[in-house]
């Protein structure tokens, strides 16, 4: 009996999902269109990467003092003037980063950039001042250029723009629309259902009245003037 009555609850549940089906199509038409507009608009600025990398040539002490000095006021003024860049030392000490290559002393200038080649010519300018500058600084000449940043064939942006925020939408708005609808279904008082009268009553249904329509009625009037003609056809 339990079995039955989960059954029966499932059958309702798809009748109302059929039913309403239109209300979450609607749902989750606007929450994708708006998901898709969000989307469009926030799409961020390509950003694209090029690293150059120095090597020191000797163990040092200073070698996380020379690592640091690396996005100072004196290195980047010094890169900004040589390439006479629109912008500040805060705005381009955000674009590099540097680190250590697998604890050795070779040091990796990664420059992030909108357009590939001026990052390869950011990180590469980067590192030929630095070598120039540091012997300056800290009176400290044994830094070379390793490797130059170059720009390859097809290069990716970092931030490759997603579609996660439309599948968010897609997802919330097929929920909100499902939840809507069985909320206007437990808002609807009407008895739609032999249990439900049963649990009204709380007594069983002997019986039901099938539902009638125009074309029940036109279907026994035309069974009725048929059988007509056939007894006037028989007493005739």
């Amino acid at each position: 009996m339990e079995q039955e009555g989960k059954e029966i609850e499932i059958k309702k549940m798809i009748i109302v999902l059929k039913k309403y089906f239109w209300v979450i199509t609607v749902f989750t038409i606007l929450t994708t269109s708006a998901g898709l507009i969000y989307n469009y608009l926030s799409k961020p600025t390509p950003l694209y990467e090029a690293s150059s990398r120095i090597i020191i040539h000797e163990s040092t002490d200073l070698i996380n003092t020379l690592k640091v000095v690396i996005k100072e006021p004196p290195i980047l003024e010094a890169v900004i003037n040589d390439l006479s860049l629109n912008q500040s030392v805060e705005s381009l000490s955000s674009q590099i980063r540097v680190e250590s290559v697998e604890n050795s002393r070779i040091v990796k200038l990664t420059v992030s950039h909108p357009n590939p080649e001026e990052a390869a010519l950011i990180a590469n300018t980067l590192a030929n001042v630095y070598k120039r500058e540091i012997a300056t600084i800290l009176n400290f000449n044994n830094v070379d250029l390793f490797a130059e940043a170059i720009v390859k064939d097809g290069q990716q942006p970092i931030n490759p723009q997603t579609n996660r925020i439309v599948f968010i939408s897609f997802m919330f708005g097929l929920i909100v629309g499902i939840g809507f609808v069985f909320l206007l279904d437990s808002l609807d008082n009407r008895l739609k259902t032999v249990r439900d009268i049963e649990r009204l009553l709380e007594a069983p249904v002997l019986g039901t009245v099938s539902k009638i329509n125009n074309k029940s009625i036109e279907k026994n009037k035309m069974k009725q003037t048929a059988a007509q003609l056939r007894g006037e056809t028989i007493g005739s």
